[in-house]
């Protein structure tokens, strides 16, 4: 659903009613001014604050983390959390 142009856009659940997505837009186009979609869009703020570099030590070796076990209810809810996030294009595979 666009909030102001194409590029800015609110994704919302299909659990909600079509009253409930409407207040939530209204709320949201409201209150944009609240809101930064770009570092340009938060002045006064120092770029040393927002930016965030991570540093790597060159040196260091890989370490793989240890597999946890998690019983078949837990593994499951993950499963199912994991394909959802998946559907809706939230994360995606390396």
């Amino acid at each position: 659903m666009p909030l102001l142009d194409k590029e800015h856009n609110t994704c919302v659940s299909t659990a909600i009613t079509t009253v409930e997505v409407e207040l939530m837009h209204t709320t949201l186009k409201k209150n944009v001014n609240l809101f930064a979609c770009t570092t340009f869009d938060m002045s006064g703020v120092s770029s040393n604050i927002m930016i965030d570099k991570l540093s790597l030590f060159k040196e260091a070796c890989l370490v793989a983390q240890k597999k946890r076990n998690h019983g078949d209810e837990k593994s499951l809810a993950a499963k199912e959390e994991t394909e959802k996030l998946l559907a809706t294009d939230f994360i995606r595979e390396a």
